[in-house]
């Protein structure tokens, strides 16, 4: 994904916005014009009187003029003569006049913002936001359990192709979060940089079931991509419908992936063996207050027994943990290249920092239920039931 500079913002307004602009910009240099002159005109007719409510410099008439022009009318400055009291009869009708229009175009740029923001045609200015590539009916699962389990507070960016009158229903449907739209196709740059993918904490790409099994996995995979390397601090998570495809994601570091109705598939197998357990399932995915999470284990634990670390979490932070994953560390460049090395080992490190880090393909190991005495290694995680 290409680099996008400060300088080119202006080709990305409208050119309904941009006629607005030019249009605001007359009106103001109109009105500004119309002071100045008034100001100038009452002076010299008005300079040579003696009372104190007469304008008797520069400074009186453009007090004056603003006064007149913003219909205030405070009385303590006015004209006397004949030829002032015309110039203040023409600032009243042509500033009238002016300062309507003027009103009325920053209401005009107010609601030309608001309409592109419900078209989802605005670019989208936030960052460590969550973004949504697609719309399907998981898509309507994930914002109403936001909803249910009170994760308000978390910016949402849809992008999707969809008509502004289905932003509007979404909207509506889930008015207490905080959701934006971006109209277009995620597979496109520009759309991308609409939703200020760069800056996003979280990615989450739905599969589009209205395309065939191949096509709709090509699309998920081609979006993955752009996003994977321009958005390099984003966690990314990606819904597939056809498994097969998970290693082609894997080998460029995403490892956060779905496939459609595969977790409910053995859901289902496990309720064959316990009839219970697809309700455990089920009220854990729900519960609003529980939710399982992996933690980094203190140093302190490692090489203890796995007892210790249970009866730590569970007395000093109120964590159950159910089990262990094991991460394999993330090769660290600086450790493989230095910089005496070779112009070849120079450039493949290059390559390789630009594809935001080397990872190994998916190497996570889980121990469920570990023995009392199993002692806790170096890279486990502690899987936990908050």
């Amino acid at each position: 994904m290409t680099k996008h500079h400060g300088s080119r913002t202006g080709s990305h307004l409208s050119a309904d916005m941009r006629r607005l602009l030019l249009r605001f910009a007359t009106v103001s240099l109109i009105i500004m014009s119309l002071i100045l002159l008034s100001s100038l005109l009452v002076w010299i007719f008005e300079g040579d009187g003696t009372e104190s409510n007469t304008i008797r410099n520069i400074w009186d008439g453009i007090w004056w003029a603003v006064v007149t022009i913003a219909t205030v009318g405070y009385g303590d400055k006015y004209p006397v003569t004949p030829f002032g009291r015309m110039v203040g009869l023409t600032l009243i009708v042509a500033g009238f006049t002016s300062l309507s229009v003027f009103t009325g175009l920053i209401a005009s740029m107010f609601v030309e913002d608001r309409l592109k923001g419900a078209k989802g045609l605005k670019q989208v200015k936030t960052h460590n936001h969550i973004v949504i590539c697609g719309w399907n009916k998981t898509a309507d699962v994930i914002l109403k359990a936001m909803v249910e389990k009170e994760m308000t507070d978390i910016e949402v960016v849809l992008v999707t192709n969809q008509t502004p009158e289905f932003f509007e229903s979404v909207e509506s449907r889930f008015p207490s979060l905080r959701i934006k739209f971006v109209r277009g196709e995620p597979t496109s740059e520009e759309i991308l940089r609409r939703a200020s993918i760069h800056a996003a904490s979280q990615v989450i790409i739905l599969a589009d079931q209205s395309l065939d099994l191949a096509n709709a996995d090509d699309r998920t995979i081609i979006i993955a991509n752009a996003i994977h390397f321009g958005a390099p601090k984003a966690r990314i998570t990606v819904q597939l419908i056809n498994g097969d495809n998970r290693n082609l994601l894997i080998r460029i570091g995403i490892e956060n992936i779905m496939v459609y109705d595969e977790v409910g598939g053995y859901i289902l197998a496990n309720s064959i063996q316990d009839e219970s357990s697809l309700a455990v399932y089920d009220q854990l995915a729900r519960d609003p207050k529980s939710y399982l999470s992996t933690i980094p284990i203190e140093e302190q634990f490692i090489g203890k027994p796995f007892g210790e670390l249970f009866q730590h979490l569970l007395k000093e932070k109120g964590m159950m943990i159910i089990g262990l994953m094991s991460k394999e560390p993330e090769i660290d460049l600086e450790a493989v290249f230095t910089d005496n090395t070779s112009a070849i080992d120079q450039f493949i490190k290059s390559t390789l920092a630009q594809s935001k880090k080397l990872k190994a393909e998916d190497k996570h190991n889980f121990r469920w239920n570990p023995k009392h005495d199993s002692p806790v290694q170096e890279n486990d995680h502690a899987i936990v039931l908050v």
